[in-house]
């Protein structure tokens, strides 16, 4: 069997990680594979070529920046991709694509589009949607519909028999169905869950690195937010709750974004922290290695608003470490059915608004920043929190040691690499 594996790039990310994982996990369990990986960029090659795995790079695979192009500029881009991927895969190949409909790049989509035509068998492994973003999915109508003249539904959700498309939950799942792709072309592949390392991480002593490279109290609960911060992880209640309680905990968050808009967003928050003397320690993952603060840490937080699959959730549980946080009830429903428990979560977190009550994610920046002011300068503001949210009175909760050992049993049966594996190849079997 020939696979090509694509994505824009291979910079650090969630999306990069998958993909290390399902070349892993073919070369693991299906040896006679020939296995290539083609991208815009990578900063890891060496990982690829430790498993004999070809890595091919041509930046104009890389996202596209949102301009007013000449027609010919697109068509010269468009033949250009085309022809050097022609010269890189077979008549049989199976080319599986990461976010193919995510609007980072309308004219690679385009590309994709003519080989599916050709009868390339073709998967869009969809990890997020350009429908929930919409300067992508504008981005997709420009370049697709008013340059290539094509009708947009048809190019990101084709009824092609040779085209599927893989999901990491059953929300999206629904989606895509509803969207016109015949059900037997829809796979659900909840991502694999593990952690790369040789040694097993002692959590004592993990801890007391983390309380030394961060000048921590040792009477402190650590309570860890490993992401990598853009506008969706609704960092702004962290900080909250950074507030709330930083006599008694402190609060870390691992990684920086890379995306200049992000950036933007990211560096008001440090500011406002910085200006306001609230104390999150930011990007700690450059600090010491990520798998020592996760396993230092008392408790994992995540405070996110929109998830794909729900990596924050599951992996910490691998490192002894229990997850906190605000619920996505449409991704931990798929979760918990594999056996894994969630008790510490929130579903909301009540503010007083003006002459109601609100959830403080649906607060925009500012709003969200101006409430936190409020705090710090009225101090009986803080007791209204408590009042209106139940779960602040244990925060952060105890847990059993019983739940951490039931929770990493059911992560490494469910979420396996092997397993994940095996239940692509078992879709490409179907419709190759």
């Amino acid at each position: 069997m020939n696979i090509s594996i694509f994505h824009y790039h291979l910079n650090p990310g969630g999306v990069t990680r998958i993909i290390e994982s399902q070349v892993a996990g073919f070369i693991q369990n299906y040896p006679d594979a020939r296995i290539q990986v083609i991208t815009g960029h990578c900063e890891n090659i060496e990982y690829y070529e430790k498993l004999d795995v070809s890595v091919f790079i041509n930046s104009d695979l890389n996202y596209l920046i949102d301009k007013n192009f000449e027609c010919n500029e697109l068509q010269d881009l468009f033949d250009r991709i085309y022809n050097w991927l022609k010269s890189l895969i077979s008549d049989t190949e199976i080319l599986h694509v990461h976010n193919l409909n995510l609007g980072k790049n309308p004219v690679l989509t385009m590309v994709f589009n003519k080989f599916l035509n050709q009868g390339f068998t073709l998967i869009n492994h969809a990890h997020d949607f350009a429908e929930d973003r919409p300067n992508n999915f504008a981005f997709l109508q420009k370049i697709i519909g008013s340059y290539f003249k094509k009708e947009l539904t048809q190019v990101l959700y084709p009824h092609n028999p040779n085209y599927m498309v893989g999901l990491l939950n059953q929300y999206d799942f629904d989606r895509v169905i509803h969207y016109g792709v015949s059900e037997n072309h829809v796979f659900l592949w909840p991502n694999p869950v593990f952690i790369n390392q040789k040694v097993e991480i002692s959590n004592d002593k993990a801890r007391a690195e983390v309380l030394r490279v961060f000048n921590i109290p040792a009477h402190h609960k650590i309570i860890t937010y490993p992401v990598r911060v853009i506008q969706r992880k609704n960092i702004g209640e962290l900080v909250l709750l950074t507030q709330l309680f930083s006599y008694s905990c402190t609060f870390l968050v691992t990684l920086a974004p890379r995306n200049p808009i992000e950036i933007q967003f990211y560096n008001n928050w440090k500011d406002f922290c910085r200006k306001n003397q609230i104390p999150v320690i930011f990007e700690a993952g450059s600090k010491t290695e990520f798998e020592t603060i996760i396993a230092g840490s008392d408790y994992c937080i995540t405070t996110s608003i929109k998830e794909g699959f729900g990596m924050a959730y599951l992996e910490p549980w691998l490192m002894g470490t229990p997850v906190i946080g605000r619920n996505i009830d449409y991704v931990t429903s798929d979760i918990q059915q594999k056996g894994v428990k969630f008790p510490l979560l929130y579903n909301e977190l009540k503010i007083p608004f003006y002459n109601e009550f609100v959830d403080f994610k649906n607060l925009n920046e500012k709003r969200q920043q101006a409430f936190i002011l409020q705090l710090i300068e009225q101090k009986q503001k803080k007791q209204d929190l408590f009042e209106l949210n139940e779960f602040l009175a244990s925060f952060p909760p105890e847990i059993s040691k019983a739940l951490i050992i039931e929770n990493q049993s059911a992560i490494k049966r469910e979420f396996s690499l092997d397993k994940y594996a095996k239940q692509i190849f078992r879709a490409y079997t179907t419709i190759s």
